[in-house]
């Protein structure tokens, strides 16, 4: 069974991050407040800032998940972790809230209905960020009392608490709240790559929070010796393979989800890719194993694969299945370039077979997780680009 905090120290310290990173965003907001007025829901301006609010939660997620792979967390809840995430929600929740009651017209909501009805103000779009405002708060409360009754959790179970579940969704809906607002104004997106940041730093955030609750499922953030083949470290029989096939699997799909996503509703330009793939390449530096010295290393292959797919782009356009084919299957193949860029080629004769760098994969293997990543990507476009329903012809 855990504990709140280990000591008093450990609480005056949570204490001074928490509210001391709010008092200084609460003199921020109070300056422009009395100086210009803050923006309403509508105005660029607001969405910026929700953004804003929710990348600092984000980052606290962010510092968390490190600490807790990188053996740097205790058995407590008050960490100077939890200290900047949970003061990056209260600073979005009570912008949000804020913004609310600007547009709330009547009494204190005392009731449930009322509540509700405050609650409901929000134009289109915006009201996810509403939702996951009220799931993160419900979420964070259970945290910390599921961490005080239940124990903290070790290994790949603290992915898997239904607190920090709900923390992920509060958090994913927070950071897609600029997005949703984007998605139903006609004119977003449309004048180049500048037009399209918001939009993809709030996509990357959410699906950075996606990778972090499936890094025990990643090819990215594994470490070497789970996945790969040959070498004495490796995991015995095909399991290596095997553990790195269903992760390239498993992420070539949500990668494809996600690129697709922003592809049913805005045209790519020329860096669209590079940018939300970087994005969420730093949440991947941040999630790997290894020495924080190192973590720039992960960053390659996001950066890569964003401006290969930025060049595919302007080359095959509109040929959806083609492109989404290829959203995966790049990905994967310029992972494995890089990380033989890094190690160096190596090939072995193993009971017949030829292992190749960079996993000592078969080589069946090896080119073959490249052509099913590819088909994942394939399965997400006929989910979200369907083939055309016939028309219907009256006898």
């Amino acid at each position: 069974m855990g504990t709140v905090f280990d000591s008093t120290l450990e609480l005056v310290s949570f204490m001074q991050i928490f509210f001391g990173t709010l008092v200084l965003a609460g003199l921020y907001f109070a300056a422009r407040h009395f100086r210009e007025g803050l923006a309403l829901p509508g105005v660029p301006r607001f969405d910026w800032t929700v953004l804003l609010l929710g990348l600092w939660c984000f980052t606290g997620m962010i510092i968390d998940a490190w600490a807790h792979k990188h053996g740097e967390v205790d058995d407590s809840f008050f960490t100077p972790w939890h200290a900047i995430w949970y003061s990056g929600f209260t600073a979005f929740a009570g912008y949000i809230t804020f913004a609310l009651w600007r547009l709330h017209e009547g009494d204190f909501p005392k009731s449930l209905a009322s509540i509700k009805e405050f609650l409901g103000n929000m134009p289109n779009g915006y009201s996810v960020g509403v939702l996951g405002m009220v799931l993160f708060a419900l979420s964070g409360f259970g945290d910390m009392l599921w961490h005080t009754f239940l124990g903290i959790e070790g290994g790949t179970d603290i992915l898997l608490s239904p607190t920090h579940l709900g923390l992920a969704v509060g958090l994913i809906l927070s950071l897609m709240t600029p997005v949703m607002a984007a998605w139903y104004d006609s004119k977003s997106g449309t004048n180049r790559l500048p037009s399209q940041i918001l939009i993809l730093f709030g996509i990357g955030a959410s699906w950075s929070v996606i990778t972090l609750f499936t890094s025990f499922a990643h090819h990215q953030t594994l470490p070497f010796t789970d996945i790969c083949g040959v070498a004495s470290s490796c995991s015995e029989g095909n399991i290596g393979l095997e553990n790195g096939i269903t992760s390239i699997l498993l992420q070539s799909l949500i990668l494809s989800g996600v690129v697709l996503l922003f592809m049913q509703r805005w045209t790519p330009v020329f860096g669209t890719f590079t940018l939300l793939l970087s994005i969420n390449g730093v949440a991947i530096a941040a999630f790997a194993p290894g020495q924080p010295i190192n973590a720039w290393q992960h960053l390659i292959t996001p950066v890569l694969a964003g401006l290969a797919l930025d060049f595919v782009y302007t080359q095959i356009g509109d040929r959806i299945r083609l492109f989404s084919f290829m959203i995966p299957a790049l990905h994967t193949a310029i992972w494995m370039l890089v990380m033989i860029g890094f190690n160096g080629w190596q090939t072995a004769v193993v009971e017949g077979d030829l292992m190749i760098s960079p996993l000592g994969w078969s080589v069946h293997a090896t080119l073959g997780a490249i052509f099913f990543a590819g088909g994942m990507g394939i399965l997400v476009s006929i989910l979200t680009h369907p083939p055309n329903l016939p028309e219907i012809v009256e006898d």
